[in-house]
């Protein structure tokens, strides 16, 4: 044993310079870092007690330079100016900060640790302790490089002052920036786009065939929580028209001239509905698709064929009954095995098929029944009436809607729905009453998580002298992912007296964002 090893540690010396003299008796060729995971006075101790493992934060520390550190001289300058210290514990507690803030400027900084210093200040925290707790291995040399206290206490000052203006600025900068990122993150719409296209092969009876292609739909929806108490859903919408053979041309050309958005981008639907009414209630406002049969609530790209029955095309118009108004709907009731629900709405009668684009009211009421009548099949009826008027041409329009489905899945991946129609419409237009009816029927069998084969078969007997007209649409549909359809359709299109008509379609639509494809 050494000479300086067998000299006594002096009693009058405080708590951690006795420590760091046995540490650097026992550790002499120790590193900063094998100090700092023993020194029962270090965070990194503590934490590694409080956490059952080793020492914290560590691994950036650079060890200390031996050759810059005489143990003998360190052990005499401490002895010297321990009374000092002890005497005046403001000072004592300034030189540990001036020492450690020197220690730290003497250590070039990797341009990485400052990276990792500005992304967490609590790691810049944790470091700056950390060498605080070292202050016996470096008092020495602040001592002998300044040796007046009074100007380390002037320089501690001052980087104090520049510490509190960097670390305030830059915390109040990165919470402010944090904050107003949120807060735009809370206010944004979920924002979604849809698309679709449509390849057609078409043969017309006695003509030769021909081929398109359309993007038949473009679609961008908003939707949003406007508050706790309501929320929006605004789809914007261009479609085109494509053909079918032995149902003649769309009308696309004459509504765009018009302005009234095929061809051209216009809003579907943009409402406000409440939720959390008493009673359960539900109250929505503004432009929708009104709640009538089975399809009617449903967007184009999320229908089970390409195109719409001809019974709804004939009655409701090729989009559908969509008109701007209230719409309540009543809390389910339970009757016995089924449940009931009512719903009511009201709106501008500006239907073409229905009121001719009048401006009249219009009144909608549905009822509608549900069985569940196994574990993994149900059955549902609904009635649905609509009357309004255009008092401009002297017109009244009446119709009224019966539907049925059922449907049994045993699995979410398979399963077979059947689902049907009618239509009873009546016009009175001056004096002069037409009638007409139609429906459909329809099949889709589920067979995996990606096949699903469906067929439909629709008639319509229009108003007055129209010949009624029967067509078949049998599909195979593929469901790539979630996001993206794609599906092959026939359509066999046979009018009163007439002959058939062929067109093949091939089509694919595809999401993204939140809103894919949305049934009801």
């Amino acid at each position: 044993m050494s000479a300086r090893d067998s000299t006594p540690v002096p009693r009058a010396w405080p708590p951690h310079l006795r420590s760091w003299l046995r540490l650097r008796r026992a550790h002499d060729s120790d590193s900063f870092l094998q100090y700092e995971s023993v020194n029962p006075r270090s965070p990194s101790h503590h934490a590694a007690q409080r956490h059952g493992g080793e020492p914290t934060s560590l691994a950036h520390r650079p060890p200390w330079p031996r050759d810059r550190f005489d143990v003998e001289a360190a052990r005499a300058t401490a002895a010297s100016i321990h009374q000092d210290i002890q005497r005046t514990p403001t000072m004592r507690r300034a030189v540990i900060v001036a020492a450690a803030l020197m220690a730290a400027g003497a250590t070039q900084v990797s341009a990485q640790q400052r990276g990792q210093s500005r992304d967490s200040l609590e790691m810049e925290v944790q470091r700056l302790k950390a060498r605080l707790d070292s202050l016996e291995r470096v008092l020495e040399r602040v001592l002998r490089a300044g040796g007046d206290t009074a100007r380390v206490r002037d320089e501690l000052a001052e980087l104090r002052a520049a510490a509190r203006a960097a670390v305030g600025q830059r915390t109040v900068t990165d919470t402010a920036q944090g904050s107003r990122t949120r807060d735009l993150q809370i206010l944004n719409p979920e924002i979604s786009v849809s698309g679709d296209f449509v390849g057609t092969y078409a043969n017309a009876a006695g003509e030769s065939g021909t081929t398109s292609a359309v993007p038949r739909e473009f679609e961008f929806s908003f939707q949003a929580a406007l508050d706790p108490y309501t929320r929006t859903k605004i789809f914007v919408t261009r479609e085109e028209e494509f053909e079918i053979a032995g149902l003649g041309e769309g009308e696309g050309d004459e509504e765009e001239e018009e302005g009234h958005g095929h061809g051209g981008f216009h809003i579907e639907e943009g409402y406000l509905y409440w939720v959390g009414l008493p009673g359960g209630i539900g109250l929505k406002a503004g432009k929708f698709r009104q709640e009538i049969g089975h399809y009617n609530r449903w967007h184009t790209h999320a229908l089970l064929e390409v195109g719409r029955p001809l019974a709804a095309v004939t009655f409701l118009g090729e989009d559908g009954l969509i008109q701007t108004g209230l719409s309540l709907s009543s809390p389910s009731l339970s009757v016995g095995p089924s449940t009931q629900t009512a719903l009511v709405e009201v709106t501008t009668g500006t239907n073409d098929a229905l009121f001719a684009g009048g401006s009249d009211l219009s009144v909608l009421g549905r009822l509608q029944s549900f069985w569940d009548v196994g574990r993994a099949s149900y059955f549902q009826l609904g009635a649905t009436g609509v009357l309004g008027e255009n008092d401009d041409i002297a017109l009244d329009s009446r119709l009224l809607g019966l539907d049925v489905a059922f449907r049994w899945a045993p699995s979410i991946y398979r399963g077979v729905s059947l689902k049907g129609e009618w239509y009873f419409a009546e016009q009175d237009l001056d004096g002069v009453v037409e009638t007409g009816h139609g429906g459909y029927g329809q099949l889709n069998v589920r067979l995996s998580r990606s096949l699903v084969l469906g067929a439909r078969a629709d008639f319509v007997d229009g108003y007055g002298s129209t010949p009624h007209v029967a067509q078949l649409v049998p599909s195979i549909s593929w469901w790539q992912s979630e996001w993206v359809r794609l599906r092959l359709q026939y359509n066999m299109v046979r009018p009163e007296g007439g002959e058939a008509n062929h067109t093949v379609l091939a089509q694919v639509v595809w999401a993204m964002g939140p809103h894919k494809h949305e049934t009801y």
